[in-house]
């Protein structure tokens, strides 16, 4: 589990201890990463086979930089080094493989399925070092490996040229990445840093919409959407905000991160009497907020609140209230969602009970052990009335009709099971990671996308939990 000294955060200055070119250099890489996965989703420009072949080159970095530490005999150095360019080779050429129908293993479709999970899943363990892993990062670990393998057995039922068969091999990569290589590789202030500052840029194009329409910026369409944001005592006239998106949930996914990141940025700012950082944090914040509202993404708002609430409770009240901070959120979302459902609380449901309900019952219906494999939508559309969107619009019953009771319990694991172990280790947590992965398990109630995928709520979701389980 990662720490964090109570003390206020350094400014974000470069790592003397690991030279400033090797620190400076991972932070772009990271950067390039991060935006690319962005532009993939406001974009055609960027493919799934791209973004995770770009995945590989953290974890080929990393892996060296633990070969050259690891030894100082030159002969092992090397040696080491060609055991992780050799391995990152082979998951580019998996990677590469998968853009077209088959991985050039020949016509055993089972056996090219195994080489691929263990060559994926192999090369992840080799490059962190799985010998420091701690027994809970091995249970994360364990979630993330089993989720991985229900979806690639799955591949087995779709013919070959249908993208269903290759796209658990993106999202294995992606995530994998996420989770376990970028959290080891670039210091979590440097992750807040980059991501509040990349939110505020998306959030800025989209302002401009509102001086001078709808335009077009090099490969992005910046456009606004039909409707006025509103939230329960605030109406507004303005249109709805989409930015370089194409729907305007996906500008309030990453004004969320956008928010809360600066939002922790701001506050370590201050304890550290930094007042331009203090200055421009508020500033990043105050951007990503109005990105956040402006987006009309409701999920997305309860989500940065939740975020928020769970860790100013750690600043005002300290580590100890953590836990009873964490629960008292759980219980009044709970509560909230019940007050809905008996229409004690006036706000729409936009029918998510019905879906709710329509997923549980294919759960019910269908293979229970590993799922039906197909997109949850086209599996609960029966069991939906007329006129419903055939979306479970909830991550955790959309893994479950897909993978089952193995894959969904694995997603709960990892997902809910990092916030329940980090409220548990309050003493030592990072506890603006506890409060972020919090708010993604509270987004992933109202939202179908998974963090076993490529789209920014995915990643960067994957990377928050990542750094509170395996950030160093």
């Amino acid at each position: 589990m990662a720490t964090i000294d109570q003390r206020p955060a350094s400014p974000l200055v470069f790592d003397r201890s690991d030279g400033w070119l090797v620190t400076g250099a991972t932070g772009l890489l990271f950067a390039c990463y991060l935006g690319l996965v962005v532009v993939a989703n406001a974009t055609d420009s960027v493919h799934a086979w791209h973004l995770a072949a770009v995945a590989v080159v953290p974890g080929a970095v990393l892996g060296c930089r633990l070969a050259v530490a690891s030894s100082r005999e030159a002969v092992r150095r090397g040696l080491g080094l060609v055991v992780i360019f050799a391995a990152a080779a082979a998951v580019l050429a998996v990677v590469y493989r998968s853009r077209s129908p088959g991985f050039g293993f020949g016509s055993i479709r089972p056996l090219s399925v195994v080489v691929v999970f263990v060559a994926i899943v192999s090369f992840f363990l080799l490059v962190t070092d799985a010998r420091q892993y701690s027994a809970g990062e091995w249970v994360a670990v364990g979630c993330f490996a089993a989720l991985a393998a229900v979806s690639l057995a799955h591949t087995l039922a779709f013919v070959p040229s249908s993208s269903q068969s290759r796209w658990p091999v993106w999202a294995l990569v992606v995530m994998g990445s996420s989770l376990v290589v970028i959290p080891r590789l670039v210091p979590e202030r440097v992750f807040l840093w980059i991501l509040a500052r990349l939110a505020a840029a998306v959030v800025l194009l989209g302002l401009f919409t509102y001086l001078v329409g709808d335009y077009s910026l090099w490969i992005f369409d910046v456009r606004q959407w039909s409707g006025s944001p509103s939230v329960p005592g605030i109406e507004t006239d303005v249109t709805i905000m989409r930015s370089i998106f194409v729907n305007p949930n996906s500008l309030g996914v990453v004004s969320f991160a956008g928010f809360v990141a600066a939002a922790v940025e701001f506050h370590r700012a201050v304890a550290a009497r930094r007042p331009i950082g203090g200055a421009v944090t508020a500033a990043l914040a105050g951007i990503c907020g109005l990105g956040l509202f402006l987006s009309n993404a409701r999920a997305s708002m309860l989500a940065a609140a939740t975020a928020v609430v769970i860790y100013a409770g750690y600043v005002v009240f300290g580590r100890r209230a953590v836990p009873a901070v964490l629960a008292a959120t759980a219980l009044t979302i709970g509560g909230f969602l019940l007050g809905m459902y008996v229409d004690a609380v006036d706000i729409s449901d936009s029918n998510r009970f019905d879906l709710w309900a329509g997923s549980l019952a294919a759960i019910r219906d269908g293979p229970l052990l590993f799922g039906y494999g197909a997109p949850a939508g086209h599996v609960i559309e029966p069991y939906l009335d007329g006129g419903l969107s055939a979306s479970p619009h909830n991550s955790y019953l959309s893994v479950f009709v897909r993978f089952g009771l193995v894959g969904g319990l694995a997603y709960l694991g990892l997902v809910v099971g990092s916030v329940v172990a980090g409220a548990v280790e309050y003493r030592e947590v990072d506890v603006a990671m506890l409060a972020f992965a919090a708010g993604w398990a509270v987004h992933q109630l109202f939202e179908s996308y998974t963090l076993f995928w490529w789209s920014p709520g995915a990643v960067i979701g994957s990377l928050v939990i990542g750094y509170l389980l395996f950030g160093d």
